[in-house]
């Protein structure tokens, strides 16, 4: 590859980093957006909070069954 060549395929390539700087940047700044929408969106709905403390308590039983199994029904699997 002669000289020229080089330094355009570098110039080329450091165009594209730059672009993907970009976009990685941009989906940073959109993804953080989306999730806190979706937070204030729901954030004083009653129902909801309701359906959510339910679900609490009943992975909270599950986590107390699980601790409750006889010793020899956890182990490795085969």
């Amino acid at each position: 590859m002669t000289p020229k060549r080089l330094a355009d395929r570098v110039a080329q390539l450091e165009e594209r980093v730059k672009e993907l700087r970009l976009e990685v940047h941009s989906s940073r700044e959109h993804g953080a957006k989306d999730w806190r929408r979706a937070v204030e969106k729901f954030a004083d709905d009653e129902d909801l909070q309701s359906i959510l403390q339910e679900a609490m308590k009943l992975r909270e039983a599950d986590r107390k069954r699980a601790r409750e199994k006889p010793a020899g029904r956890q182990g490795k699997r085969r």
